[in-house]
């Protein structure tokens, strides 16, 4: 895997993008954790060039005081992926990247061959809300956020150190990576309200008819951040997609059930 910086816009963003493997593009649009080569990308990339963003609030990734609202946010990625000659690739987004996924397909599917959503943002549903990921506690993130609340990033969610701020002490090592986690988190938590703040719905749902690529919607079985009834909101939708719903796992599944996932992906490519 490599990293690089790509300008786009003469300089207004700089954007951080994770590459690895050999084989056609895919392009990866990630979720509300962030960024990070994971075995899930790994094992995409066995058979694929996977090109993996960071978009603009989140990393070293920025200009993100230049995208307003979600429409500014389709934008700039239809600009990124001109700057990067990406055309007729499949697309793949979990979580908040999952609405970012929906968005770009819908707004021009020529561009897109094959869409795979997982967990998406975007629908909302008063009967079935989806819980505010701003004000949840950290105990009930971890939970919502993995089907085994014992295992490590669980329990390391659960255990932030937002949660242990009196211990913190800035003049030590420790102390200075503790607040940069903070820094960093609440930049990101502060990108991610601007498309999914009060209320995770920004109008998807009159525009994801226009989906209508071979597609894919995926969930973990026990999410607890978006709950696994809108995967059949997305999918009536829809016109060309397919449901699977993973067992032992939540919306996390990507780091759950890497290998379930990739091969559910790679079975939709091959068709």
């Amino acid at each position: 895997m490599k990293e690089r910086s790509v300008s786009v816009r003469n300089g207004e963003f700089r954007v951080d993008i994770l590459e690895g493997g050999s084989g056609d593009p895919l392009l990866y649009l990630h979720g509300v954790a962030g960024l990070e080569w994971t075995p899930f990308l790994e094992r995409l990339a066995i058979g694929h060039t996977v090109i993996a963003p960071r978009t603009p609030g989140f990393g070293e990734s920025s200009g993100t005081e230049n995208l307003h609202d979600i429409h500014d946010l389709v934008f700039f990625y239809l600009d990124l992926l001109d700057e990067l000659g990406l055309d007729e690739l499949p697309i793949v987004g979990h979580s908040l990247g999952g609405m970012f996924a929906a968005e770009l397909a819908a707004t021009q599917p020529a561009r897109f061959s094959q869409v795979v959503l997982i967990a998406p943002f975007g629908l909302w549903e008063d009967s079935d809300p989806v819980p505010d990921l701003f004000t949840i506690s950290l105990p009930e993130l971890a939970e919502a956020m993995y089907a085994d609340v014992k295992s490590e990033p669980a329990v390391a969610i659960a255990t932030a150190p937002q949660a242990r701020m009196t211990e913190v002490d800035p003049t030590t090592a420790d102390g200075q990576k503790t607040l940069n986690y903070l820094v960093e988190r609440a930049k990101s938590m502060s990108t991610a309200a601007k498309y999914l703040w009060p209320i995770p719905n920004r109008g998807l749902f009159k525009r994801l008819h226009r989906v209508t690529q071979p597609s894919l919607v995926i969930w973990g079985e026990s999410d607890g951040i978006v709950p696994p009834g809108y995967a059949e909101r997305f999918a009536t939708k829809m016109p060309n997609a397919a449901i699977h719903v993973v067992p032992n796992a939540a919306h996390m599944v990507v780091d759950e059930q890497p290998d379930h996932v990739a091969g559910l992906i790679e079975d939709l490519l091959a068709r």
